[in-house]
């Protein structure tokens, strides 16, 4: 009788986890992932650090209250850097830690590894998420994401009036790098205006690889002076690179052009736009 009830019992807290999940997966943000790993941690005692002594506070599951540190990547299990769930599940399985807080009633032991499952489901669709939005040779986002979010910034400006600006940018004479140093060193020329960008924009801003070697940041003000300060920063940092890297034949050169979204216009004609000024500026530096 005991047992019914408790299997019961666990099979009601594994069905509310479970909806849980299915709803704040939806909203497909880290924000709603770590909601639904706060709420499950209800019952469980996993204090990994006093188990092991540890100290350091660069673990991501140093302090964590009752987290479960064999589902968070990056822990620092005995001083090495433990790699994402899938690749140190099974070795956490072999932990102390784990087995304490894992092994004990059938009916928990189910429940845990159940969670475990649907854990497993959450980092697959994170992964087929980042391929699907993001770039694997500069790891920016990608046109897909571009074409998500750009339609939640219009309707966001239509409906409050939040305008917001366009940088179009791309590499000076990339077919001429393409042609006479490689295509190696064309891709490591876009991993490092990937960089070069990423160092220059500010949080707010998104960086999207838009094609070949065109780039675009999104930005949230419509101001042609911020604009102008985002492709000065990029331009320093591009001087910068210029000064390790160029050479008697070659140096890494961007255009650039600019265009705001404001209520009544269409977001294709202010592409258009920062496109057209972008080939404006060709040659100019």
């Amino acid at each position: 009788m005991e047992n019914a009830e408790a299997l019961s019992r666990v099979l009601r807290q594994l069905s509310d986890d479970v909806k849980l999940f299915i709803e704040l997966s939806l909203r497909e943000t880290d924000d709603s992932w770590d909601e639904w790993l706060r709420l499950t941690t209800k019952g469980i005692i996993v204090r990994c650090w006093e188990k092991k002594n540890c100290h350091n506070e660069d673990c991501p599951a140093f302090k964590r209250m009752n987290a479960r540190c064999w589902l968070i990547a990056g822990t620092m299990c005995s001083g090495k850097v433990r790699g994402e769930f899938a690749l140190k599940y099974k070795s956490c399985t072999q932990c102390e830690v784990y087995q304490e807080s894992v092994y004990g009633e059938p009916v928990s032991e189910i429940y845990e590894h159940l969670l475990t499952l649907v854990h497993s489901f959450r980092h697959t669709q994170d992964k087929l998420r980042s391929l699907a939005t993001r770039d694997p040779l500069t790891g920016l986002h990608n046109r897909n994401y571009f074409n998500e979010i750009i339609m939640n910034e219009v309707a966001r400006t239509k409906r409050y009036g939040n305008a917001f600006s366009i940088v179009m940018l791309d590499i000076d004479n990339f077919k001429w790098v393409n042609d006479n140093y490689g295509h190696v060193f064309g891709d490591k020329l876009l991993r490092d205006c990937a960089a070069i960008m990423t160092e220059a924009v500010r949080a707010s801003d998104i960086i999207v690889r838009y094609g070949g070697d065109e780039f675009l940041v999104v930005i949230p003000e419509h101001d042609s002076i911020i604009c102008q300060e985002v492709i000065d920063r990029i331009r320093d940092r591009i001087d910068s690179w210029n000064l390790s890297y160029s050479s008697a034949d070659y140096s890494l050169a961007v255009s650039a052009g600019c265009a705001n979204f404001l209520p009544g216009k269409e977001i294709m004609s202010v592409l258009k736009e920062a496109d057209r000024r972008m080939y404006a500026n060709k040659g100019r530096g």
